[in-house]
């Protein structure tokens, strides 16, 4: 038998977490990405529209940091969005240097007319869970997210 060539303490793609998260991941964005190319969107549109329905008016900054996006990506989704009439720019009331981007009724529109489906994909990649599990996931996840104490 041929030694492994494998480091002692890397444990495999089948328990290396980084690679599982990002295996999850793209499965549970796969089926929503076709809905998303269907109406000309991608997930940092679908992204945007989910948080500026949580909190409308968030600078470009803060937005780039809540959907995860690299401000050029985020800029020229921006650009999209609001030649498509999803969203606009408005500089902030007593300072105008500080833009803020709000969700129009034609986006507010598009973003409850696709959240059906969004939760159909999430509901459907979970069905495995028992809803214990579901709570258990969610609350792991957020601990990961969380900055890392020092």
């Amino acid at each position: 038998m041929a030694p492994s060539s494998r480091h002692p303490a890397y444990p495999g793609h089948a328990r290396f977490l980084p690679y599982l998260l990002n295996r999850a991941t793209d499965r549970l964005n796969l089926g929503f990405q076709g809905e998303l190319r269907r109406r000309r969107m991608t997930l940092t549109h679908w992204r945007v529209l989910a948080f500026l329905t949580e909190t409308d008016g968030l600078g470009v900054s803060t937005l780039a940091e809540r959907t995860d996006t690299d401000q050029s990506t985020l800029s020229r989704a921006l650009q999209q969005m609001e030649r498509r009439g999803q969203v606009e720019r408005r500089a902030r009331t007593g300072d105008s240097r500080y833009v803020e981007i709000h969700l129009t009724a034609s986006g507010r529109a598009l973003f409850n007319q696709m959240l059906p489906d969004a939760l159909d994909y999430e509901r459907n990649a979970l069905a495995n869970l028992s809803p214990a599990e579901k709570d258990a996931l969610r609350s792991l996840l957020l601990r990961l997210l969380e900055p890392a104490k020092s």
